[in-house]
């Protein structure tokens, strides 16, 4: 994760899927609640591995509680996946 000195940035991870420079991830944070839409194939497996099948979504993004943002990206993060900010 991205730290700006003792802030850890939740919306951005240091990972990288093997072999590209390009996100498999992006996380938009609305408040109370952030989007996470996949947008490689790896992230698409990622969520289909580790996220409970009655998940909530919002077109291909998961909505995820606030609450519970921090340790998805922790597990995206750990498997070498990358996660970059999004927003409107």
């Amino acid at each position: 994760m991205k730290s700006n000195g003792n802030h850890i940035d939740p919306a951005v991870s240091s990972g990288s899927s093997p072999g590209t420079s390009e996100p498999d991830f992006i996380c938009e944070n609305h408040g109370s609640v952030f989007l996470l839409r996949p947008i490689s194939p790896a992230g698409f497996e990622w969520i289909d591995s580790h996220l409970p099948d009655d998940r909530l979504t919002f077109g291909n993004a998961v909505a995820v509680d606030h609450r519970c943002i921090w340790a998805i990206l922790v597990g995206i993060q750990d498997d070498g996946l990358k996660v970059e900010r999004g927003g409107l």
